[in-house]
């Protein structure tokens, strides 16, 4: 028996899988932390969508004034980011569009609480044509 032990003790045959089980932590919250930021950056991309769609709106007579605008921005930017502020302003032949969306809305996991802080401004200005 003491032959048997003496033996196992020299051999390295699962040398590599203690290393893989102390990285696996490392593996696993970084692949969290590039989904979680994968969808804040998505979540702003479509929000800047909405955005665009409803300057575009306004500016081709579908929408008439600004509080339609923030109505529309209120569904739209809700169904993408509960706790989404919006608003609108047209000025000088032009309507500016803004969202405020807490990052909170958009992470995937809420792991990470650095993202739970963050407040992203989407904002976009479209001349009005009418």
């Amino acid at each position: 028996r003491i032959k048997a032990f003496a033996g196992f003790r020299k051999r390295e045959e699962g040398s590599a899988t203690l290393e893989a089980v102390l990285w696996l932590p490392v593996f696993i919250a970084f692949l969290i932390l590039a989904a979680d930021a994968a969808f804040i950056f998505f979540g702003q991309n479509r929000a800047y969508r909405v955005i665009q769609d409803a300057n575009r709106s306004l500016s081709v007579g579908r929408l008439l004034t600004e509080q339609d605008v923030v109505d529309y921005l209120n569904v739209e930017i809700g169904r993408i980011a509960p706790n989404a502020t919006v608003s609108a302003l047209i000025d000088s032949g032009t309507i500016t569009s803004v969202a405020t969306i807490p990052a909170s809305d958009l992470t995937a996991t809420r792991f990470f609480t650095a993202f739970l802080d963050l407040d992203l401004k989407v904002g976009a200005r479209h001349l009005v044509e009418y």
